[in-house]
């Protein structure tokens, strides 16, 4: 569908654009007789015509680019996304400088003189768009990818030149900074080959006696889900032991293809059996 657009897209734009050289003298003639445009008829041409080479290029690109990443949204299409509407900004400027009856020399003096204040002020936003480039075309993340980000964790949404967009096992939107992105610590899930679901908790010393045990209870209480689960994955495993606490990881793989909803439910499940258990375990170690 999208290339398929791309191509009426750009069938159009070469339309537009052939058109427009064809009749460059009657437009710049007619585009004169308009009242206090008469001296910015050339530059207003050139611009749209920029313009519209500019869109040419992106849509060439999109119509010839295969993704790796079928039935997804691709990071690079995205990129080159973010790279068109920057430079359509930078060409509003230039109309806007036509539009004054500024030349861009006097221009650039005059911005060379404020770089310093404008770098100061706009300094978070130029690293978040950096950022944001560099992730969209190095593919650190892609959009769809379930991620861990510093303390946040869920699937991306989108990235755009200023965020990521994030949304956590709660169905909240989170609006992470590319900046604090590319300094935080990244875990993708999805680049994983093997989907492990792994579960930390802490208990008791005394409520434990017998490891292999306690394991099997756990993988009792999941007895609904067995036939999702890959045969032989269980895995509780001893972390640490630390003064009256063991703490604990579990874990298990869930078969490929399993629904995403049916993982969280198994998840859920299995979380709320363990707080269970280890509840029971740890009043009747007391008692």
């Amino acid at each position: 569908m999208i290339k398929r657009n791309s191509s009426i897209h750009l069938a159009v734009v070469l339309i537009l654009i052939t058109s427009a050289f064809s009749y460059k003298n009657g437009i710049i003639e007619f585009v004169k007789h308009i009242p206090y445009v008469t001296y910015m008829a050339e530059s207003v041409f050139r611009i749209a015509i920029t313009v519209l080479i500019t869109d040419i290029i992106h849509q060439v690109v999109v119509l010839f680019y295969r993704s790796e990443l079928v039935g997804r949204r691709d990071n690079f299409l995205y990129g080159i996304g973010h790279i068109k509407k920057v430079l359509f900004a930078l060409y509003a400027g230039l109309l806007l400088l036509a539009i004054l009856n500024i030349s861009l020399e006097k221009a650039l003096t005059t911005l060379s003189l404020l770089a310093a204040a404008i770098v100061l002020i706009a300094k978070d936003y130029i690293s978040n768009f950096i950022n944001g480039m560099y992730m969209t075309f190095a593919r650190v993340v892609n959009i769809g990818d379930e991620v861990s980000i510093g303390a946040h964790k869920g699937k991306i949404q989108d990235i755009t030149l200023s965020s990521v967009h994030l949304l956590n096992e709660d169905d909240d939107l989170i609006y992470i900074p590319n900046s604090v992105v590319f300094s935080s610590d990244i875990v993708n899930y999805t680049r994983r080959k093997i989907k492990k679901t792994s579960l930390d908790f802490e208990i008791d010393t005394l409520a434990v006696k017998d490891v292999v045990e306690f394991e099997s209870e756990i993988i009792e209480g999941m007895k609904e889900f067995h036939s999702f689960i890959k045969p032989g994955s269980y895995n509780l495993k001893v972390v640490s032991i630390a003064g009256e606490f063991i703490k604990f990881k579990f874990q298990f793989l869930v078969i490929e293809g399993t629904d995403k909803e049916l993982e969280r439910l198994i998840k859920r499940r299995t979380i709320r059996h363990i707080v269970k258990l280890v509840n029971e375990r740890t009043e009747k170690a007391k008692g």
